[in-house]
C-alpha cells in the first residue's frame, strides 16, 4: 500500500461476494488481511493490486466456513504466498476434506474460538457462530481502537452472537442473499429451495431489512448488503426491501450513512471508515 500523509485506519473493499466467490479486504494504511478468499489467487493479486495493496501486505486469511466459494485460492496463497489461514477446528478439518485443498500446510492453520479475541494485522478480531449448513461457521468482527466491522455472510437465520457483533458495529457487511417470492416460484430444485430457505441457509432481503432498521443508528457509517443471489435477487430488490422497510417502519437512515448491495462478479469501491 503507498504511502499516505495521512494513515487510513480502517478501510474495506470486497473483491467479489457472491456464490460464484466470496472475498474481503479489510486494512490500514500498512497492512491488511482478507475474509474469505473464494475466487482465483491470480484475481485476488490483480483486484488487491487494483486498490493498491500487495499480497505481501496480507497478513492472514480469515475464513468464515469450509464451501468452496469462500477457500477456492487457499492452496496457491499458502504453498506460493505462505499465508496463514485462520478459521475455526471444525472448518479447518472440512477444508482438508475439500479435493481442491485436502492438502494444505498444517503449518499455516491458526485456531480460532468463537469469544476468544485475537490479534491481526493491527485489529482485534472477535469471531463468533452462525448458522449455516457448514463445518462450524463462523463470522468476524474486526476492531481498531476506533471503529469496527463486522462480516456476517452465509447465515439462515440472525442468532443471539451475530446480532451482538452487528449492532456494535460502524461497518455491517450483512448477508441479502435472496427475495423470497423470486425463490419460492423461481427455476431453482425444491430441495435446493428448501435448503436456501432454512434456518441453515441464507438470509432473506425481507429478514435481513427487518434486522438492519429494527436495530439501525446514526453511529452506523455503512450498510453493506452481501452475497446476493444471482438467480433470486438483484441489487435493486435487495435495496428497494431496505428502504421500503425503513419507510414501512417511520425510520430514516441519517444522510451520511452509505447504503451499498455488494457486487457479485468485480470489486466495490473502496471504502474509508473515519
Amino acid at each position: 500500500m503507498s504511502p499516505s500523509l495521512f494513515p487510513v485506519q480502517l478501510q474495506f473493499c470486497s473483491l467479489s461476494s457472491g456464490s460464484s466467490g466470496n472475498c474481503y479486504f479489510v486494512g490500514s494504511s500498512s497492512e491488511g488481511l482478507l475474509v474469505d478468499a473464494g475466487i482465483s489467487a491470480r484475481r485476488i493479486r490483480k483486484t488487491l493490486e487494483e486498490i493498491g495493496v500487495g499480497l505481501p501486505l496480507i497478513r492472514g486469511i480469515l475464513i468464515t466456513h469450509d464451501h468452496i466459494d469462500h477457500i477456492q485460492a487457499l492452496t496457491i496463497l499458502t504453498r506460493k504466498h505462505r499465508i496463514p489461514v485462520y478459521c475455526t477446528e471444525g472448518t479447518w478439518k472440512g477444508i482438508l476434506r475439500n479435493r481442491t485443498t485436502f492438502d494444505l500446510d498444517s503449518t499455516l492453520h491458526v485456531q480460532v474460538n468463537p469469544g476468544e479475541v485475537f490479534q491481526l494485522a493491527g485489529f482485534t478480531i472477535d469471531a463468533f457462530p452462525v448458522s449455516h449448513d457448514a463445518h462450524d461457521s463462523v463470522g468476524y468482527h474486526i476492531a481498531n481502537t476506533a471503529k469496527s466491522i463486522t462480516i456476517a455472510t452465509d447465515l439462515g437465520h440472525i442468532g443471539d452472537h451475530a446480532a451482538r457483533y452487528l449492532k456494535k458495529a460502524d461497518v455491517m457487511v450483512i448477508e441479502s442473499n435472496y427475495d423470497e417470492e423470486m425463490l419460492l416460484t423461481g427455476r431453482y430444485p425444491e430441495q435446493l429451495k428448501q435448503r436456501v430457505h432454512s434456518d441453515m441457509g441464507h438470509m432473506c432481503n425481507t429478514h435481513t431489512a427487518d434486522f438492519v432498521s429494527d436495530h439501525y443508528h446514526p453511529g452506523i457509517s455503512h450498510i453493506l448488503l452481501c452475497h446476493l443471489s444471482a438467480e433470486n435477487n438483484t441489487p435493486g430488490t435487495a435495496l428497494s426491501t431496505l428502504s421500503k422497510t425503513f419507510e414501512n417502519k417511520g425510520k430514516q437512515l441519517h444522510p451520511e450513512t452509505i447504503v451499498r448491495a455488494l457486487p457479485r462478479g468485480s470489486r466495490s469501491e473502496l471504502f474509508i471508515i473515519e
